[in-house]
């Protein structure tokens, strides 16, 4: 069945909480852990069909933000996800004091328990309203972003549609397309300034309500943190500014000398070499052919799973008015079913779509049909962004495939825009850990705690002369900051452990690929912090994890040209 087969249907939630107090009494009468597991197992199951319609609804209102429907089914699915959050609560509560919580424990995993604790101190009653003011203040965001249409070389181009442009070879070309964007930011910022104003104060009201000093103890809870702390966190940023931006200045440096100019402006900063970076070869229909291809001979599994995305229309990716920008993977666990959303727009980015969010479906596609119990099926963020990133290494290989005799450039600029990355996620966290200890900060505070972050993360970049982002605005188009605040290190975090498996690929590729088939079997079965020892690798909080990376890619570097 095609996904756009599938029937949604809205969640009845009347009937649900009926069931569900009849599953709770009937798990307080339980005479044993195994009638308590098949009472699990039922209330297991209404999640998934919660799950499964919440994603199709969020699919198709994505794919179109002005579908009214699908827009009515998101806000209604906000204002009712903290009554589904409750009677979790209620569920896991149950769970953790059974009387036969250890025989529970040995048949589904003691990690469960764990991760039912932290969710406990995630989510209380008293905050429900709260979750339904910030979720509506998200859709409001996505929409708002969405809306863009920016004139620009004689046509009209959303967000997503104007990153050739912002690609171009030409250097005047980029940076025009860099200060469109800027001015039809500038003409809404009172809009991203009021949005993200009502979304950090709402934020703050939570964790103050349920007793903490401020969002970001909250903040990780809500991402699910179940082996490292914000202090482990400070180590890895310690790390980055010691070890990490020094060689990325180094690189910059000699990206800034091939390109002919004195320094790296924000237009430049995507910019590998001169004549602009590599284009991927062919239509949509061809570029998936040639994935086709690549994944058939990468293993039988991702052979496999390939074959099903394409067979059932899993993939979304040319960009139209009216669709929400981004990409994302999102699961429909009813019927097994990764989707991938893209924004196709010429650029080196989609073929990323083909290894970065395939890596997200792969893992999640395994997961979904092996033999876990269903809540190990899913996994920290750190350890789903690994699944991507790595793939991302373990594709170059194939890139001959999307970029014919300009392989061996994408395989340059693809490492390059990886090592300049872990600097600005890292900032990119440490703003919103600096906004949700200061929630009163002003519009302008936030814009001057961005500049004085980019001086010290990117020291070697300049926005000047670029409307609105030389005057700090250029974090408001990076959506996670509204809609996902303290995910962003998950991606440096995982960019470190997709390097170790570089590092390791390129003197084994056979065993290497091995250990991450491994890794990604594992799903949410260990604690990320498990995975990355498992997997023969150094944790990025141990001091001189990066510097250790550091070393062995200059080395690589210099070898190879890169």
């Amino acid at each position: 069945m095609k996904i756009s087969e599938l029937k949604y249907v809205r969640p009845d939630i009347e009937a649900i909480k009926a069931r569900s107090a009849e599953l709770f009494e009937a798990f307080d009468n339980a005479s044993s852990a195994e009638e308590q597991l098949k009472i699990y197992n039922e209330y297991i199951s209404i999640g998934e069909n919660v799950s499964t319609q919440s994603s199709l609804a969020y699919i198709r209102f994505t794919l179109d933000t002005r579908d009214t429907f699908y827009s009515g089914e998101i806000e209604w699915m906000n204002e009712n996800a903290p009554a589904l959050e409750e009677l979790n609560l209620i569920f896991r509560r149950k769970m953790l004091g059974s009387k036969f919580r250890p025989e529970l424990e040995k048949a589904l995993s003691p990690k469960i328990f764990k991760d039912y604790e932290i969710a406990m101190k995630a989510f209380s009653p008293v905050i429900a309203e709260d979750c339904v003011e910030e979720a509506k203040l998200q859709t409001e965001y996505k929409k708002l972003l969405s809306s863009a249409k920016i004139p620009f070389a004689g046509g009209e181009y959303n967000i997503p549609q104007l990153g050739k442009f912002k690609e171009s070879p030409d250097r005047e070309t980029r940076k025009a397309a860099f200060c469109a964007q800027g001015e039809w930011m500038k003409k809404n910022a009172d809009k991203f300034d009021d949005i993200f104003d009502r979304m950090v104060k709402v934020r703050d009201r939570m964790a103050k309500k349920m007793g903490y000093i401020n969002y970001v103890e909250l903040g990780y809870y809500r991402m699910g943190r179940d082996c490292y702390s914000p202090e482990d966190i400070a180590a890895f940023r310690e790390q980055v500014l010691n070890d990490w931006v020094p060689f990325v200045c180094e690189r910059k440096a000699e990206q800034a000398e091939n390109l002919g100019i004195d320094r790296i402006m924000l237009y430049d900063d995507p910019i590998t070499f001169k004549d602009g970076n590599p284009e991927p070869k062919g239509s949509p229909e061809e570029i998936f052919e040639n994935g086709r291809k690549m994944y058939k001979e990468m293993s039988p599994l991702t052979g496999e799973f390939i074959d099903f995305m394409l067979d059932h229309d899993l993939f979304d990716v040319i960009a139209r008015e009216g669709k929400s920008g981004g990409g994302y993977c999102i699961d429909l666990p009813e019927y097994k079913m990764p989707f991938i959303f893209a924004n196709f727009n010429g650029t080196y980015g989609d073929i990323d779509v083909l290894t970065h969010e395939a890596g997200h479906a792969i893992a999640a596609y395994k997961a979904m049909n092996g033999e876990l119990p269903v809540e190990l099926r899913s996994f920290g963020m750190e350890t789903a962004e690994v699944h991507s990133m790595s793939m991302e290494f373990f594709a170059w290989k194939w890139m001959p495939l999307f970029f014919g005799e300009k392989s061996e450039e994408y395989c340059a600029m693809h490492l390059n825009n990886a090592i300049s990355f872990i600097p600005y996620g890292t900032m990119v966290d440490y703003f919103q850990q600096c906004v949700y200890e200061n929630p009163e900060m002003t519009p302008n505070q936030r814009k001057e705690l961005w500049l004085s972050l980019e001086s010290k993360f990117r020291p070697y970049m300049s926005s000047e002369g670029i409307a609105y982002m030389e005057e700090g605005g250029r974090w408001q188009y990076q959506s996670h900051i509204y809609e996902r605040p303290f995910y962003y290190i998950d991606y440096c975090l995982a960019q470190t452990v997709a390097f170790d498996f570089l590092i390791a690929m390129l003197n084994n590729y056979k065993d290497t690929f091995a250990r991450y088939d491994r890794f990604v079997s594992a799903a949410g079965s260990k604690y990320f912090t498990e995975l990355v020892a498992d997997a023969g690798f150094m944790s990025p909080f141990r001091n001189g994890a990066l510097k250790h990376i550091t070393d062995e890619l200059k080395k690589f570097a210099e070898k190879e040209n890169m």
